[in-house]
């Protein structure tokens, strides 16, 4: 191909483009009948034409379209995800049952992009759960424009409850009915559980079950052999990801890290660690009250921080 036939090529692709968006705009706006229906017919052109940006920015213009003609509409949803993607996750032409029976249709790819819309009625939620992949399932879950019903929850549960990665989108939600959160601690990560447990108010039996043997045996195999400034960084990033609870502080230094209760105290009360290592020496046992009191230690585990750091105390002399 020479440099002339090159040029008229983009030449004529760039005025293509031009019409698309012109054609996208003129329908998107209230025209008379006999005017839309002559530039519709160059819309049906424009939707086949052999270059996927040319029907990119026709479909993009269309999207804020709220009557184009079903066969136009239908054409773009059919096309590459590039050109129908952004399209369905706008436009109002397809009603909440057309929707729902075009949805099995797509590529995955594509039923993601419907899923992150804000105005999906329950229906088409519930056929996103039943029908979609990881990608759209994904999607699904990190829109928090949407309340999942539980009955789409438990579809997801049901078909992906070994899917790590979609449980913790799951557990990230706030809006979950509390039967759903119990179902799904036992499902994601350690993170998505400490969350959990903290938002949906879970008693104490699920805490310790969602931090349960296992789960400290992994967090010990990195403590036990982890030097004082690593145990600092490890507590820090517990708290900061809202991991840090008492239950796991009394956990660790049970096993035998003090030092882990040191960090974790002083990141729980805003005291220094020295001031810390000091007061645990309870030399001054009203100072200890106050940082119980003050790292906001539940009752039934006081007596245990008491225990532990008197044995820590006697073994130390």
């Amino acid at each position: 191909m020479d440099l002339s036939m090159a040029s008229l090529i983009d030449s004529t692709r760039i005025e293509k483009i031009l019409l698309a968006k012109k054609v996208g705009q003129f329908l998107a706006t209230d025209q008379a009948d006999v005017e839309r229906r002559t530039v519709e017919n160059v819309a049906r052109v424009l939707a086949q034409d052999i270059s996927s940006q040319v029907r990119r920015v026709l479909a993009y213009e269309l999207r804020q379209c709220d009557k184009p003609s079903r066969d136009l509409a239908n054409k773009i949803a059919s096309d590459i995800e590039q050109v129908s993607g952004p399209f369905l996750q706008a436009t109002q032409v397809f009603s909440s049952e057309a929707l729902e029976k075009l949805i099995p249709e797509l590529e995955d790819s594509v039923r993601a992009w419907i899923a992150r819309r804000d105005d999906l009625p329950e229906n088409v939620i519930h056929t996103l759960a039943t029908v979609g992949r990881e990608n759209c399932v994904a999607a699904l879950l990190r829109n928090d424009c949407l309340e999942l019903p539980e009955s789409a929850c438990r579809t997801v549960i049901s078909r992906f409850s070994n899917n790590r990665r979609l449980m913790d989108h799951m557990g990230a939600r706030r809006d979950l009915p509390l039967s759903i959160a119990e179902q799904i601690i036992e499902k994601v990560s350690d993170h998505f559980k400490h969350i959990l447990v903290e938002h949906y108010c879970l008693d104490n039996v699920i805490a310790e079950e969602l931090a349960g043997a296992s789960g400290y045996e992994v967090m010990w195999e990195q403590i036990k052999v982890a030097t004082t400034s690593q145990v600092h960084a490890f507590a820090t990033d517990l708290k900061i990801n809202r991991g840090l609870t008492h239950q796991t502080i009394v956990e660790m230094a049970s096993r035998g890290s003090m030092t882990f209760l040191e960090s974790a105290m002083g990141l729980m009360s805003g005291h220094t660690l020295d001031k810390i290592k000091d007061i645990l020496t309870l030399r001054d046992v009203p100072a200890f009250v106050a940082l119980m009191k003050k790292a906001d230690v539940p009752d039934d585990l006081a007596p245990k921080y008491l225990g532990l750091i008197k044995a820590h105390n006697k073994k130390k002399k």
